[in-house]
C-alpha cells in the first residue's frame, strides 16, 4: 500500500450519519484508554469514566467488526475478500487535547476513515529525521491510506472519531468463499510498535489515533 490522502472521499453529511458503537457498545466490548504509557483496557462504565477523568486519553474500541453485524463489519469483510488478507476494524474516539501514543509505527496497512471531526497527522519516511516528511489534516469524509511501518504521530485539534481498517499480514485461503465476521485474531490493531531508538516525545495536549 502507498501513502495516499483522499479528501472528501465520502459526502460529509452522509458519513456523519452512519451509526457507530460509541454510545451503545456491544456486549463484551472493552474500551482501551491509550497514551504514551500504553493501553488500559476497561469494560465497566464507571471504571472507564474514572480512568479517563484521571488522565484524559483517546478511547479505543478494538475489533468492533467481530462483535456486530453493522456496516463496518461488512466493509471489513469485503475488504478482506478483495485483498485476500484478514482485515480488522477498530474505532478511535478523541476529544480535543486528549493524550496519545506519540510517534510510532504499525504492523499493518491502514485504511483510515475520518467519521467525525478533524485529526492532524505527521508522517515520516524511511529516514530517521526530526522533521516529518508530511503533515496533513483528515476531516469528516476523508480517507487516509497509511502504509505498514510508516512512522507517524497525531494531534486532535477538535473532537474526532475515526475508523481504522487494518489489513493484516494474515493471508486468506485462495479457495475461501465465505469469511466469518468474528473469530480469533492473530494481529491486534490495538497494539503499537514504537520506532526504534526514538526518544520519548514531549508530553503535550495531543490525541491518539
Amino acid at each position: 500500500m502507498d501513502l495516499a490522502h483522499l479528501p472528501a472521499a465520502f459526502e460529509e453529511q452522509w458519513i456523519a450519519s452512519l451509526p457507530l458503537p460509541v454510545e451503545d457498545r456491544p456486549p463484551g466490548q472493552t474500551v482501551a484508554l491509550v497514551d504514551n504509557d500504553g493501553f488500559q483496557r476497561e469494560m465497566n462504565e464507571e471504571a472507564i469514566a474514572g480512568a479517563y477523568a484521571r488522565r484524559p486519553r483517546t478511547r479505543v474500541l478494538e475489533s468492533i467488526h467481530s462483535r456486530s453485524d453493522g456496516w463496518y463489519s461488512l466493509v471489513a469483510l469485503h475488504l478482506a475478500r478483495l485483498l485476500r488478507r484478514r482485515v480488522v476494524c477498530t474505532l478511535y474516539e478523541s476529544q480535543a487535547g486528549n493524550d496519545n501514543l506519540g510517534r510510532h509505527h504499525d504492523q499493518w496497512d491502514g485504511l483510515i476513515m475520518q467519521m467525525r471531526g478533524v485529526k492532524t497527522w505527521r508522517l515520516w519516511g524511511e529516514q530517521d529525521t526530526q522533521q516529518p516528511l508530511e503533515q496533513l489534516l483528515t476531516r469528516t469524509g476523508d480517507v487516509l491510506l497509511l502504509p505498514r511501518g510508516m512512522s507517524h504521530e497525531v494531534e486532535t485539534p477538535d473532537d474526532s472519531v475515526h475508523l481504522v481498517f487494518a489489513v493484516t499480514g494474515e493471508p486468506l485461503a485462495a479457495t475461501a468463499t465465505q469469511l466469518p465476521l468474528s473469530g480469533p485474531m492473530t494481529d491486534r490493531p490495538g497494539e503499537r510498535i514504537r520506532s526504534p531508538s526514538r526518544p520519548k516525545p514531549e508530553r503535550s495536549a495531543r490525541g491518539a489515533w
